[in-house]
């Protein structure tokens, strides 16, 4: 499996990648021993530490997984029970479900990873040049940073194997190609928990 680890406006410092990456590769390779990728991204946070981690599995599906801790390596190990828990809770539900899921019929795609400031949401001054906005923003013309790309699936399924799929991920929002029209569907985790369904054929 291939595994980045980078930080997110700091140096993640060789100690943490290494010790991220064994974690990481141990925990995923004892469920999914051929995942296709890992992203773990360490960045500052209020009690100290704040580690996501993101993979992809060759069935298509993608997890997310965080950890907060006061040390680097204390929030990793976090984030890495988490995501081990969904991949656990996953294979029981293949094993249940009888899915042959080496076989799945998916469309690829690539996910793009953007940096964010939720902090810095103030317009620029009407008298600061263009040169000092793009430098607020680290991106050019006001755009975010790309922190990373990554290979997506997007699979095939029915909307009730979707959810399935989706309450495992751990994810905000996943994309899925409805079997009963094969157009593009989106699901979502609404601000009170529940899920929202998106539609743009409207064939339910």
């Amino acid at each position: 499996m291939q595994i980045t680890v980078s930080g997110k406006n700091m140096d993640s410092g060789s100690a943490f990648q290494d010790h991220a990456n064994t974690q990481l590769d141990a925990v995923v390779s004892k469920y999914f021993p051929r995942a296709v990728s890992g992203k773990v991204t360490l960045e500052k946070d209020t009690i100290g530490f704040a580690v996501k981690i993101y993979v992809v599995l060759t069935t298509g599906m993608d997890m997310e997984a965080s950890g907060k801790a006061g040390d680097a390596k204390q929030a990793m190990d976090i984030a890495a029970e988490h995501i081990e828990k969904r991949l656990r809770r996953y294979k029981r539900r293949l094993k249940n479900h009888h899915q042959d899921h080496h076989e799945q019929d998916f469309m690829a795609a690539t996910m793009t990873v953007l940096s964010y400031d939720k902090d810095d949401t103030s317009p620029a001054s009407d008298t600061a040049s263009i040169d000092d906005a793009d430098a607020d923003t680290g991106g050019e013309n006001g755009a975010p940073a790309i922190l990373a790309e990554m290979d997506y699936s997007i699979q095939s399924l029915s909307l009730e194997e979707a959810i399935m799929r989706f309450d495992i991920s751990g994810q905000s929002a996943m994309m899925f190609r409805n079997k009963s029209h094969m157009g593009l569907n989106m699901i979502y985790r609404r601000n009170d928990n529940s899920i929202g369904w998106v539609d743009p054929r409207g064939n339910r």
